[in-house]
């Protein structure tokens, strides 16, 4: 099957199969968003990075108008050429959504088979975002491989939270108050990207509504028809719509939207792989959520149940040739094909899931291949009852999921957090676990360091892992705080030690550290739990 491109690269004849998507709200309480515009409009600003909707009337009625071909050509300073996918919007307007990178005058140029939508022109000035948190899309550090960036060189440091069903909150509200509160918290407490299906129907263990707070099977569908008898061929703009609410309120915060674009264990009748439809719906989502600069793309999420590797391979190439904004692509657990190094040039990070040997696999991942690497499921926080008081079938306690996290940070890597309530069809946004905080004080340690710049280091400690920036930089983690024997050579000058109770957030000075072997007690005073050294330079 051919497979056509967004890109302009190639030709609009190649776009022909374009697929349109919708959006005709604007919600007035979205301050932070340029409002749409009508093809006429002129003297538009729209901040940099941001998207805007460009909207198209047409008085033409097509048989399917989520088929219609719409694509625009946007022009900006220094010849950079963008062509950008459109949608249909609904009431016979369509969309072009676009998020302008370079400060400057931008033209932009519709083309479609439609004749009422071709050769449609808007021109707009982008100027300097004001908003807190605006740095662009993500990307690969090239200093540091297996970090990430922002688009601007801000720093990133992932720590995810997975929620599955996130838009499956107010969808007859178009206000958010639920979800708008719920992010609030979860930014609140550090957690900066969240994972989060295009769709999910149902889970296997805990079938159909149980209550009101289960949403499995969701309110709403994200194609016409149902499940059971979905027409794969035109999409609930109702449904979509709201998913645009809720990807609007994690980029204004400024969290990462993990967009998990299939998932084979939750009941979805999907599009047969490979045929119309299925270009379709990754067309759909490419037009309506690429130019958000906090989205990043996964195949699927375990990725490992569907069998036909060409498929897998095919879909990453179609997002990498018709993606125009080149958002970054993973993978998530699809471990023989990652280590036999299938995608090791189709994705820009791992994504995988490790439930035991948490360091252990962590490193051999970063050996095999140096990029980022996100353990995104290692442990499961069971309810405010305890270990019976859970959603799925495991759980473990806030303090044993906490401690796995640590793990999987110190070998390097990064990791996202589950709570039984949030992660799947059953959702309580108002809880409060104690794992927010201990996972709060994990990200408060590690961006006061320069995480990005260390590595695992062995030899170091007798017990417990260490993370270091050699002779400038040293993180000891111990599972247990006993005493234990720290050894250091070459450090241009002592180094001020400091003792950090990773449950607790608090601190305590460890002193001088110098070169030589040194015998090391921990703060008897915080009893035998997790205890981590910080070694770092100090100025005079």
């Amino acid at each position: 099957m051919q497979r056509r491109k967004f890109l302009g690269l190639s030709s609009f004849a190649a776009t022909a199969s374009l697929l349109p998507g919708l959006f005709s709200e604007v919600w007035a309480q979205v301050a932070l968003r340029s409002s749409t515009h009508s093809a006429q409009s002129s003297g538009v600003r729209i901040p940099r990075w941001q998207p805007h909707d460009f909207s198209f009337p047409s008085r033409a009625v097509p048989n399917n108008p989520f088929t219609v071909p719409l694509a625009a050509v946007a022009t900006g300073p220094n010849g950079q050429r963008f062509t950008v996918p459109g949608f249909y919007d609904g009431l016979g307007g369509w969309t072009v959504r676009f998020a302008p990178n370079t400060i400057g005058n931008w033209s932009l140029v519709t083309q479609s088979t439609l004749p009422d939508l071709n050769q449609q022109q808007a021109s707009f000035l982008c100027v300097p975002s004001e908003r807190e948190g605006a740095h662009g899309g993500l990307r690969i550090d090239t200093q540091h491989p297996s970090q990430f960036v922002y688009e601007d060189g801000t720093r990133y440091f992932p720590m995810g939270y997975e929620c599955d069903w996130l838009w499956a909150l107010d969808s007859s509200d178009p206000q958010l108050k639920t979800v708008n509160l719920f992010l609030d918290k979860l930014s609140g407490y550090g957690f900066n990207f969240i994972i989060l299906n295009t769709y999910a129907h149902d889970t296997s263990w805990r079938k159909g509504r149980t209550g009101d707070d289960d949403f499995g099977p969701p309110p709403l569908y994200a194609w016409e028809g149902t499940n059971e008898q979905p027409d794969h061929s035109r999409f609930n703009l109702a449904y979509w719509q709201h998913y645009d609410r809720v990807i609007e309120a994690l980029f204004r915060r400024g969290i990462v939207a993990h967009i998990l674009l299939r998932v084979y264990n939750k009941q979805v009748n999907w599009p047969v792989n490979g045929s119309a439809e299925d270009d379709l719906y990754y067309r759909w989502v490419i037009a309506r959520y690429a130019a958000y600069p906090n989205v990043t793309w996964d195949l699927a999420k375990e990725a490992h149940y569907e069998k036909d590797l060409d498929y897998k391979t095919g879909r990453l190439r179609y997002f990498r040739a018709n993606d125009p904004y080149h958002r970054l692509l993973t993978v998530h657990d699809d471990r023989a094909n990652y280590d036999r190094g299938v995608y090791s040039n189709l994705v820009d990070y791992r994504s995988d899931q490790q439930h035991t040997d948490w360091r252990k696999t962590m490193l051999a991942h970063l050996q095999q291949h140096l990029w980022p690497v996100i353990n995104t499921e290692f442990g499961y926080e069971c309810g405010p009852n305890g270990l019976s008081d859970k959603t799925y079938n495991v759980a473990q306690l806030p303090e044993e999921v906490c401690r796995r996290a640590w793990e999987v940070y110190m070998a390097g890597g990064f990791g996202a957090y589950y709570y039984t309530y949030t992660a799947w069809d059953i959702i309580r946004p108002n809880d409060r676990p104690p794992g927010y905080e201990y996972f709060k004080n994990l990200y408060d340690f590690f961006t006061s360091t320069g995480y990005w710049k260390m590595k695992p280091l062995e030899g170091v400690a007798s017990d417990g892992y260490c993370l270091a920036d050699a002779g400038r930089e040293y993180v000891v983690f111990l599972n247990s705080a006993a005493p234990f024997t720290l050894t250091l050579g070459e450090l241009p000058a002592p180094l001020t030690g400091e003792w950090y109770q990773p449950f607790r957030g608090a601190w305590l000075a460890a002193g001088k550290i110098g070169n030589g072997r040194l015998d090391l007690t921990p703060p008897a005073e915080w009893g035998g739990g997790p205890v981590v050294l910080h070694l770092k330079r100090t100025s005079a």
